[in-house]
Order: C-alpha cells, then structure tokens, then sequence
C-alpha cells in the first residue's frame, strides 16, 4: 500500500496491518508518533481525529495508546499506535493539532493515569468525582475490593446471590 511506503521512507515503522483497504494499523515509537500524526494530516488526508484509546498491557509493564484517524475524502481510516511506560506514563498531549484530543486524553488520564504534557485541563475532573484510588481501568485495579470498602452493603452483589434473591421473591409473589 503506497501511504505505508511513505510512512516508511520518512519514519521508524515498528509494525503494520492492513486489514482492510480502508483500515490501516501502524505501530511506531514515541518520539516518531507526533511528526508522524502531522504529516498523516497536513499531507495525506487524514484530517479527522475520531478517537484515542489506552489499554493497558500490565504484563509488559506498558501502555497502549491508539489515534485513530479519518481522510474523508480516501474514506479511510489508520490507527497510529505507540507504547509508553506504564510506570512513568508520560507523553505529550497533541491538542494543538487536534483541539477534541483534550478531552480523550482527560478521560486517559482519569481512567489509566497517563500524563499528556501540554494539555490545558489535564488536571480538571471529568468522570470520576473525588476520586482516591488507582485509576480504575488500570487492570490492578480491584473493583469488587474497592465496592465493599467504599460502599459496603451497597456494594454489587454476585450474580449469584441476586438470581437467589429474584426467585425467593418470586416464589413469595406466586404464594401470595
């Protein structure tokens, strides 16, 4: 595919997948990925940021994140992808090519605890509402754990338990 022959002449390429001839995946280092981001826009069409993504591959010690683009007038998409430290999750925000990237890389920020230098509302809440845990998407994150500390007898039963709770209630409705 010739714009995979182009990203490869002007950057480091570590992977790539087309998976589809509208739907190309690219994987690339963290000091390529904004130049690379920039000429996808200005030079190849993809003006459109549809997205961005985090997963976290706990395993690896590393996080995923995924920009993924539109060229409206190609009707294609690529997703430009880059690992980062899951220890020091730091990377540089690209809210001045994409102003929308301010609030996915808030929601990163909130949910996986990346740090996207550079964007102006990082800091702010947006979800989570005094929050004092690890961030919850993290896969370390134990959410039954935090449910019975935070909220006790509130806390979600299992599933178990509820179907148990049904049927007893309506057995007793059929009685009555």
């Amino acid at each position: 595919m010739e714009i995979l022959e182009r990203l490869r002449e002007r950057f480091e390429v570590l992977e790539e997948k087309v998976q589809r001839d509208d739907l190309i995946f690219v994987g690339t280092t963290g000091k390529n990925l904004i130049p690379m981001l920039v000429y996808l826009k200005e030079y190849e069409g993809f003006k459109t940021l549809v997205m961005i993504s985090c997963v976290d591959w706990i395993e690896e010690g590393k996080f995923q994140l995924s920009y993924n683009l539109w060229a409206p007038k190609q009707k294609k998409n690529i997703i430009v992808k880059v690992f980062i430290d899951r220890k020091q999750p730091n990377f540089t925000t690209i809210y001045r090519i994409w102003p929308q990237a301010e609030v996915y890389e808030r929601e990163i920020h909130e949910m996986f605890g990346v740090n996207f230098e550079g964007n102006p509302t990082q800091g702010e809440e947006l979800i989570l509402e005094d929050w004092d845990d690890i961030p919850p998407m993290r896969r370390d994150f134990d959410t039954l754990k935090y449910s019975m500390e935070k909220f006790g007898e509130r806390a979600p039963k299992s599933r178990i338990n509820i179907r148990r709770e049904i049927s007893e209630q309506y057995d007793e409705w059929r009685r009555k």
